[in-house]
């Protein structure tokens, strides 16, 4: 997918980008603490969405909700 502009992440790539725990980047994910979704039994995390997270200065779960209330909700 290099030509796309959508960038999408494993749970495993998100650990090592973000440094932390595998284990913890699918139990955030499991509270909606970070946006992702769920294919089968992994995880997929679209990397925009996750800089933005990290741009925005404001923990995960606030930021993600700031994200919502502007218009990105998906069920």
């Amino acid at each position: 997918m290099k030509g796309s502009s959508t960038e999408i992440m494993t749970a495993k790539q998100l650990a090592e980008y973000l440094q932390m725990s595998q284990i913890t980047i699918c139990r955030l994910a499991r509270e909606k603490k970070l946006p992702g979704l769920k294919i089968g039994k992994e995880w997929r995390f679209p990397k925009e969405l996750i800089d933005r997270l990290i741009a925005s200065g404001s923990n995960f779960e606030e930021a993600f909700e700031s994200l919502e209330a502007n218009g990105s909700e998906r069920g």
